[in-house]
């Protein structure tokens, strides 16, 4: 009765009938920035499938009903874990075999602007589709072919364009974007034939002709009619990666989160281990006291990020010494409760963009098994190159440091460590975590999108939950602040109470007031059932399959 349900529910959203609630229980939720995403996800679970299929399954009907976020044509990373054992995967985009590290710069070594954000020469290789793959077969318990159902039917009967992709699409440059669109209005419907002879493809092949056939001939195509280097070479020699994921001890929770490269989970394990030298609840949730402190720990961490992180593949990073005791104890003795300092003082004025370009997926299953996937395609609609796949192909060349010092699309720097490679991952924000207790039961699945907001939005909510007691929906919803070193600024939601924003101010926080920087997924899983919270600044709804 319930699978019929959920099939039928995911039927009527797809013509734009149903809607969700903000937040929803279940033997098993997911939680995804696209309702169509969610509902795609509790089906495969309600048919029998575990929640690594869940996430792909809602990973592959996102790249449909939400592209300017991620899809086929970018790549990512997850975390799974049952509760006594965790791993990682890492099918995050690689540079092609022909890039370089002066390949941005002009003959006097100045970066030309856009060449790493727009066109061809942006595309890194995408990982997404031997990602997802490997996940389903080593991972999952149903064949591709049903964990792809619910994207297919999706990209071949229609789905109603919600209010973000609208916005997105109305902002985006590209007429190859606009082209898969042609009806912009929220509420229309729209189909994307091409993507969904792409997906049947994806699953015949288990991922492989995006790799190795039709498929990975015209995403090459696509990248060199726009001024690319990406070789069928390149796609065939792709391969996701197993890593270890990072452990972080917290308040008697065990936090698995994302490794190298992706800096997420250094940098969000860093500052929950800065954290937990405080009393956070007596501090108060929302207070001046913990804002301040909240940044302080931000500034430290980013600016580690800055000079240390890279692609463990090709540079050597001191990972334990980040996290370690002595680290630590070094950045809580520089952390004044009554000012902040300068940039000096974390390590050795760029706004950053607007984000769209990611998506994030929790789930927790009926089991207690727990998976955090996210997906992108780096800003929104990635390079703005359209193959005949039916997908955008990512600009995932920008999160590398095009020149030491040159802050990317993001405002973030980097060195040497994150320089343009052939063959290297570039770093990432991407902070995919799940959140296990002393019994060896998982609590929490979470992770979020927006750049470098990505990381300080996931310790928001965690602490929300595990420090404060709030709700999913409470943690996912409530106003958020970022400080990523440089620029050295303190953003913050405009929700924020004026005295709090007076005291910020009085401690020497320059404030930059914008709404809505990052979207977070959380599910939890408590007294036998899971609550599932979807953030509303990007209109997500979580949906639980019985």
């Amino acid at each position: 009765m319930r699978v019929r349900k959920i099939v039928v529910w995911t039927a009527l959203l797809a013509l734009g009938v149903g809607a969700a609630p903000p937040s929803e229980p279940g033997a098993g939720v997911v939680a995804s920035d696209h309702e169509l995403a969610s509902g795609a996800g509790a089906e495969v679970l309600a048919g029998g499938g575990n929640a690594v299929d869940a996430a792909v399954a809602a990973a592959l009907a996102a790249g449909v009903v939400q592209p300017a976020g991620s899809g086929l044509g970018g790549g990512g990373f997850a975390v799974g874990t049952d509760g006594t054992s965790a791993w990682a995967s890492d099918f995050r985009e690689v540079a092609p075999s022909a890039a370089h590290r002066d390949v941005y710069l002009d003959e006097s070594g100045a970066v030309v602007p856009g060449l790493s954000r727009t066109g061809g020469l942006a595309v890194a290789v995408p990982g997404e589709s031997r990602g997802l793959a490997a996940l389903v077969r080593e991972h999952g318990a149903l064949s591709h072919s049903s964990v792809a159902a619910p994207a297919i039917r999706l990209a071949s009967k229609g789905f109603t364009i919600r209010p973000h992709l609208a916005k997105a699409l109305d902002r985006t440059a590209s007429d190859e974007v606009r082209s898969l669109f042609p009806a912009l209005q929220v509420g229309r419907t729209v189909k994307n034939p091409r993507l969904a002879a792409t997906l049947r493809r994806w699953a015949q092949s288990k991922g492989e002709d995006l790799h190795d056939g039709k498929g990975a001939s015209q995403v090459v195509a696509a990248a060199a009619r726009t001024g690319g280097i990406l070789t069928q070479h390149d796609l065939a020699a792709y391969q996701p990666k197993a890593r270890e994921v990072v452990v972080i001890p917290y308040r008697g929770y065990t936090v698995y989160t994302m490794p190298l490269p992706s800096s997420g989970g250094v940098v969000l394990g860093q500052m929950l281990r800065v954290l937990e030298g405080y009393d956070l609840k007596g501090l108060g949730w929302g207070s001046s006291e913990l804002h301040h402190l909240l940044a302080e720990s931000m500034k430290h961490a980013y600016a580690d990020r800055a000079q240390h992180l890279g692609d463990p593949d090709y540079v050597e990073v001191d990972v334990a010494r980040l996290t370690s005791e002595g680290r630590v104890s070094e950045i809580r003795q520089k952390i004044w409760p009554a000012r902040t300092h300068d940039p000096a003082w974390y390590g050795d004025a760029v706004q950053p963009l607007q984000d769209d370009g990611t998506q994030h997926i929790s789930v927790i299953d009926a089991s207690g098994y727990a998976v955090a996937l996210t997906s992108t395609v780096n800003t929104s609609f990635g390079s703005g190159v359209v193959a005949e796949t039916g997908f955008p192909l990512n600009n995932e060349m920008d999160d590398f440091a095009a020149a030491p010092g040159v802050p990317n699309a993001y405002g973030l720097l980097g060195n040497a460590n994150n320089a343009v490679e052939a063959g290297k991952r570039p770093l990432s924000s991407m902070t995919p975590t799940v959140v296990v207790n002393a019994e060896g039961e998982v609590v929490l699945a979470v992770g979020g999108s927006g750049g470098p907001f990505i990381i300080s939005g996931t310790l928001q909510a965690l602490i929300g939950v595990i420090d404060f007691g709030l709700s999913p929906t409470e943690a996912v919803s409530a106003p958020r602040i970022h400080h990523q070193w440089m620029p050295n600024k303190l953003f913050i939601e405009p929700d924020v109470p004026v005295d709090v924003l007076r005291a910020l101010e009085g401690r020497g926080h320059e404030l930059v007031v914008r709404p809505g920087f990052s979207s977070v997924q959380l599910v939890q899983s408590a007294d036998g059932m899971r609550f599932g919270a979807s953030d509303p600044r990007k209109g997500g709804r979580p949906v639980g399959a019985w």
